[in-house]
């Protein structure tokens, strides 16, 4: 292996890595025992928690370096993963970061039961943005206004709700609690500053130079946090899968997974157990509602705007239209997560016009704010794209008429224009709001997932998706989701007709 690609790896992981590649004879680091023979030379895939993103590869570089086959990689919350391998992922092999999870897929033949290592262990901390002040324990946490936490049905997350309800604290703090995809979307909240802090695991926050930690939780206020793996049944390549997981818990592996900050046990076979433990189920009204308030706020915020744009690009010509259109459509194209990420960077608390609000005490990430901007910046393109074609629509030769006529021509755009357009800045309208129902990418990054503040019913199926009980819900908040978007999307078809039949008429005149 390149200098250049351990440089990449924490001094402690490169120091146990270069130690793993020195020994490229079979058992000349800790002897032949715990080395076991090389799998196949196909890839194997193996589903993996978001807390392993930065260890597992080192892992797999070091089982390379011992004559092992690819090994490629998919990080996510345990609970999105599970779902996945149960539903058929063309996976070898599953690292969970909680036991109910090993269990829940047991239960459904999932694994190979034979195979179940149980060797991680990890423990929960308290991290602040590096350079601000840390609380000195638990009450500590009562003064700030944000704190991040994994999902509530992602390990990190309920490992995190038990220990301050252990602690006596949940009841005052879940109102301030912002609920990230992972450990590691919390984690990215604390980085930057968004949060004022986040509940991660200790290796989470070894592997982040943006954070500080500042205190520990205790460990017997939560389950022990275990990383049990196994190979799934439908590998198609168990040998090799069955290889790459002794290796990671043979010696070699060990000492990669203690050099990045993991407790680390020897290897034993676990039983499944029961069924997995689900936290409460979200509410298909409240998120209804939400959606609702934030589909409307967009819309009517994005109507000046829509049509002030629509107008300008139908009727004017000047340097730099281009440039204009450019960036008025360019969500349509833009991963709508890259429109989030670039949200959060201008209004979050880092930002430049984040600061600047934040000085009269005006903040947007993770309130209702927040998500009603996502969704009007994600369907401003649709309600412009609408709003110019009606104009464009509209004979220009009537405006003329009106100016010959002595009329200026603000009165003649309010009395003529405006109104002949008003049926496609309608459907425009209709069809904005049928996107704003929709919008989830972006109203992740920038408002969160909070339970009962920013919790649509994009975010909420998304929740309920990592919930096995949570299927009936699902359907609920998915048939009102469709219902809702018909009716939408008939009203904007209505309303076009409608427009067309006006200009028609009036056209023939």
């Amino acid at each position: 292996m390149s200098h250049l690609a351990l440089s990449r790896i924490r001094p402690p992981w490169a120091l146990a890595l270069a130690l793993a590649l020195s020994a490229r004879g079979e058992g000349a680091l800790l002897g032949q025992e715990g080395i076991p023979a090389p799998g196949g030379r196909e890839p194997i895939l193996v589903l993996a928690a978001a807390s392993l993103t930065d260890v597992l590869p080192a892992v797999a570089q070091a089982w390379a370096a011992h004559g092992g086959g690819p090994v490629r990689f998919s990080f996510d919350a345990t609970s999105r993963l599970a779902p996945q391998a149960v539903e058929g992922a063309p996976a070898d092999l599953f690292f969970s970061a909680d036991q109910a999870w090993m269990d829940w897929l047991g239960e459904r033949g999932g694994v190979v039961p034979a195979s179940i290592r149980d060797f991680l262990g990890n423990s929960l901390v308290v991290v602040v943005p590096a350079g601000r002040a840390a609380p000195s324990g638990p009450e500590g946490l009562l003064a700030l206004d944000r704190i991040a936490l994994a999902g509530e049905n992602v390990p990190a997350g309920r490992y995190a709700q038990e220990a301050l309800e252990a602690l006596g604290l949940w009841t005052r703090l879940s109102g301030r609690v912002v609920r990230g995809g992972s450990v590691r979307g919390a984690l990215e909240w604390v980085s930057r500053g968004e949060v004022d802090a986040g509940v991660v695991y200790r290796t989470d926050a070894l592997a982040q130079p943006a954070v500080t930690v500042a205190f520990g939780l205790p460990a017997d206020a939560h389950r022990e946090v275990r990383y049990p793996a196994a190979v799934l049944s439908g590998s198609r390549h168990p040998r090799s899968a069955e290889a790459f997981l002794d290796f990671a818990a043979g010696p070699v592996g060990r000492e990669i997974f203690r050099a990045a900050g993991f407790e680390v046990t020897w290897a034993t076979p676990v039983a499944t157990g029961p069924a997995v433990p689900v936290a409460a189920l979200p509410d298909p009204t409240s998120a209804v509602r939400i959606s609702l308030v934030v589909a409307l706020l967009a819309t009517l915020a994005g109507l000046a705007p829509a049509v002030g744009l629509g107008w300008v690009l139908a009727r004017t010509e000047f340097r730099g239209k281009a440039l204009v259109s450019t960036l008025v459509f360019a969500p349509l194209v833009l991963p709508p997560v890259v429109t989030g990420f670039l949200l959060l960077s201008l209004v979050g608390s880092q930002g430049p016009l984040g600061r600047a609000l934040g000085s009269v005490g005006i903040s947007i990430p993770f309130t209702l704010v927040g998500a009603a901007v996502a969704a009007f910046v994600v369907g401003l393109p649709l309600y412009v794209l609408s709003v110019r074609g009606a104009f464009e629509a509209v004979d220009p030769h009537y405006e003329e008429l009106s100016w010959t006529l002595g009329v200026r021509p603000r009165e003649t755009f309010r009395r003529i224009s405006l109104p002949l357009a008003l049926p496609g800045i309608a459907a425009g309208a209709v069809l904005a709001f049928a996107r704003a129902l929709g919008e989830f990418g972006a109203t992740v990054v920038l408002a969160g997932n909070v339970e009962g503040s920013t919790r649509t019913i994009a975010l909420a199926v998304y929740t309920l998706l990592e919930s096995p009980s949570g299927r009936r819900t699902t359907w609920v908040l998915v048939g009102a989701s469709v219902a809702l978007s018909l009716v939408a999307l008939l009203g904007f078809e209505a309303l076009s007709r409608r427009q067309r039949r006006r200009l028609e008429v009036h056209g023939g005149e």
